[in-house]
């Protein structure tokens, strides 16, 4: 059978609004309200199946009506998807109709940013589908008395919170060639996947280098540094060729954690008690430093920007032992020491990275994950685990040509 494929969205509410509940008809299919009120509805006869859909304790339930418009002549002048319970969690982006019926859906694909559907039920005909972790679409099982396919009348979900972002971080893998690695959790696959980007090699026998690894999400343009303090960017051509600016440390130290905020590429050079930018819009590397530290001996860890512009600093060492702080880059003499607690149960020593306002932190040994308590620096439960990254850069959606 024939389909087609449109992308539906609501955009005025038009003079009669009927539902479709899926009896009669050839196609599994009615309208019912006024004009159409002599038409009955759909499990006359005992409970519709749809009824009996829960959700387990903790998922949050949403529903869907597929909702036809008329005219007062009762022309058919609108129709598609909206939700019956108001959460705005999920938002139906395609669907598919049957040919030549442009309301009769029989698939559909969506969004849910921050959840995953662990269920959906599709309600058409007399019918009922149920299908578990669907990923972001389903199509049609459903069908009418005749055998055939049933357009989809009603979708209930069931909705969890992602077990982890699917706004992709970035980590440098341990190894040689050290590789830039895609990190996100997939709702199709219902799992953390790890993909490659590119590789990005030096000649140091050290496997935490190339280290310093920040994301430009305006530019899509990586950061990295090699042991000896030399910046590199990956992706400023747009095909991944990697570009050397040369050594930004002042004294040729190394660069263990980084982060990109503001247009600059921010970065504490390991061992020393300063704060330094590096900026390349003109071209090359204007480095600089932005200001001192009320600690010294700072050893990373790493850091990372949130939208307000605090900084967030977690290290290895200092003159204090392993630390977690922040520093105000709008008000440096805003600097705050959060934690100095063990590393089990706070971020210092950890990879970091942003997503949507929340720190992460990565254990890179271990490779375990979890969120940070921005008042004390305390780690959340483990989250998840996966390989072991050396460095993080803040969760970006990236863009760039496969070269052929």
């Amino acid at each position: 059978m024939e389909h087609n494929t449109e992308t539906r969205r609501k955009t005025r509410r038009i003079n009669r609004r009927t539902v479709l509940k899926g009896v009669g008809g050839a196609s599994g299919a009615a309208l019912v309200g006024a004009p159409f009120s002599g038409v009955a509805a759909a499990g006359g006869r005992g409970r519709p199946c749809h009824k009996d859909f829960e959700c387990a304790d903790g998922d949050v339930y949403v529903k869907f009506e597929f909702v036809i418009e008329t005219d007062e002549e009762g022309v058919i002048t609108e129709c598609g998807f909206e939700e019956e319970t108001d959460t705005g969690l999920i938002q139906i982006t395609e669907w598919e109709h049957k040919h030549g019926e442009a309301c009769e859906p029989i698939s559909v694909e969506w969004e849910a940013d921050g959840y995953v559907a662990t269920k959906v039920t599709a309600f058409g005909g007399t019918d009922c589908d149920t299908v578990n972790y669907p990923g972001t679409a389903y199509t049609s099982e459903l069908q009418n008395n005749g055998g055939n396919t049933a357009a989809i009348s009603n979708l209930q979900f069931c909705l969890e919170e992602v077990p982890f972002p699917d706004c992709p971080f970035y980590g440098t893998t341990r190894g040689d060639p050290t590789g830039i690695i895609s990190i996100r959790y997939d709702p199709d696959a219902n799992a953390i996947i790890e993909t490659e980007v590119g590789d990005i090699p030096d000649d140091s026998t050290n496997n935490n280098y190339p280290n310093g690894l920040a994301f430009d999400d305006e530019t899509d343009v990586w950061y990295f540094a090699e042991v000896d303090g030399t910046l590199k960017t990956m992706n400023e051509d747009g095909a991944l060729g990697i570009k050397t600016y040369g050594v930004v440390t002042p004294n040729g130290e190394s660069i263990a954690g980084a982060t990109f905020h503001d247009g600059r590429y921010l970065f504490i050079p390991n061992g020393s008690d300063e704060l330094w930018a590096v900026d390349i819009s003109g071209g090359s590397a204007s480095a600089s430093k932005v200001t001192d530290l009320d600690w010294s001996n700072i050893g990373l860890g790493d850091l990372a920007a949130g939208d307000d512009g605090t900084l967030y600093v977690s290290t290895t060492n200092s003159n204090l032992g392993a630390i977690f702080f922040s520093v105000d880059v709008n008000n440096l003499g805003d600097q705050n020491l959060i934690s100095d607690g063990s590393r089990d149960e706070y971020a210092t020593g950890k990879q970091l990275a942003f997503e949507n306002g929340t720190l992460w932190a990565h254990a890179a040994n271990g490779g375990h994950w979890y969120t940070v308590d921005l008042t004390d620096g305390s780690l959340s439960d483990l989250v998840a685990t996966t390989n072991e990254y050396t460095d993080l850069a803040s969760c970006g959606e990236a863009e760039w040509e496969v070269s052929e």
